[in-house]
């Protein structure tokens, strides 16, 4: 059987990181043989790959410098398919690639809008190299189309293959932990609206805009809570301080399982600036959580079909956000109508579509 190997930073926590053990297990669960290469083998998540796959530590201090033992795991193991995961990860992976000399398919791929989430000098430096690195790649993936179209303009539309593949997500598994009980007494009241988020306290993530749309709602009795932490957590504390809501919002630091605050919510609202995907909305409707997001690049509008499963309100609107989550407590959608949606992003299906990439079968991502 062929050999994927997935090329990535770490398995500490993060979207991309949870979207690599996702594909893992999908391609493991295929009958494929997996590697999981690590510039440096630590994190939370490494526990969570499946037992079935192999991990090879680069054991580099940087990216950069993982550049040499990833060729030479190239030219040693020859792997049939090489997919890169991160933006200057895919910059090395075209490098070692080619230093290689191998047949191996070089797949890379962009988990956010390179030119939305290059906020460091350095970020800058190693996206004014992706126009020169990654048409040497065989294929490039995207994880949606907004995130494709910003790279394209990156690329200055030369013409290489692109495919959009949405995030693998462990919609039966997030099923199993929602069902876990939450022992919490606003979720456990009825007479309580929960109003809940979730994500790394940071600018991005928009938590202000969502703090100042709570203070709006019609039902003055509703909550909110907000899992996670992050730069921004005293800061958002001050403001739901500033704003009177001390006695309504609750940040909870982070939490072991997410998805059965998520599955006794009301309402789930994402309030980002800027995603790359946003997986959160889809383990939310796992749980039959219905969602309200803002319209930001990328993910967003393509999740939830131009609002079709949920509002999409402008980034850093506040009153617009207020009316949405408002509507929404209102009239509630059915929650089937929601689970069936997640179901779209499962493992097994975006797994099929990866190995029509990886093995360069005939598809209709693009």
């Amino acid at each position: 059987m062929e050999t994927v190997a997935i090329y990535l930073t770490s398995m500490a926590l993060g979207g991309a990181q949870r979207i690599a053990r996702n594909l893992c297990a999908g391609l493991v669960d295929k009958g494929y043989n997996v590697d999981v290469i690590l510039v440096d083998a630590r994190g939370e998540l490494l526990d969570d790959l499946p037992k079935e796959a192999s991990v090879v530590n680069l054991d580099a201090n940087r990216v950069v410098t993982s550049v040499l033992p990833l060729t030479q795991y190239l030219r040693r193991r020859q792997p049939d398919v090489l997919y890169s995961m991160m933006t200057e990860c895919n910059v090395i992976a075209t490098v070692s690639h080619k230093l290689a000399r191998t047949d191996t398919r070089l797949v890379v791929s962009e988990h956010n809008t390179p030119t939305a989430s290059a906020s460091t000098r350095k970020d800058r430096f190693v996206l004014r190299l992706v126009p020169h690195t990654y048409p040497h790649a065989d294929h490039i993936v995207t994880v949606s189309k907004g995130v494709r179209d910003d790279l394209r303009t990156l690329l200055d539309h030369s013409p290489v293959d692109i495919s959009v593949v949405y995030n693998p997500i462990a919609v039966e598994e997030i099923r199993t932990q929602a069902q876990e009980p939450l022992d919490h007494p606003w979720f456990q009241n009825d007479e309580i609206d929960v109003v809940l988020s979730a994500g790394r306290h940071a600018p991005q993530k928009g938590f202000d805009t969502l703090l100042r749309a709570f203070e709006r709602l019609t039902d003055e009795q509703a909550r909110l809570v907000l899992l996670g932490q992050g730069p921004e957590t005293a800061s958002l504390e001050s403001l739901a301080v500033e704003l009177g809501l001390s006695e309504r919002v609750e940040f909870t630091g982070f939490v072991e399982n997410p998805f059965n605050y998520m599955a006794n919510a009301d309402v789930f609202v994402l309030s980002s600036w800027y995603e790359g995907f946003g997986n959160v909305l889809i383990e939310a409707m796992a749980t039959g959580c219905p969602v309200v997001s803002t319209d930001c690049p990328s993910g967003p509008h393509e999740i939830l079909e131009g609002g079709t499963y949920g509002p999409l309100v402008p980034v850093q609107d506040p009153v617009r956000m207020a009316e949405a989550i408002d509507t929404t407590l209102a009239d509630q959608p059915e929650r089937m109508f929601l689970t069936a949606r997640a179901d779209e992003f499962s493992i097994p299906r975006i797994t099929e579509q990866y190995t029509e990439i990886f093995f360069d079968r005939e598809n209709d991502y693009n």
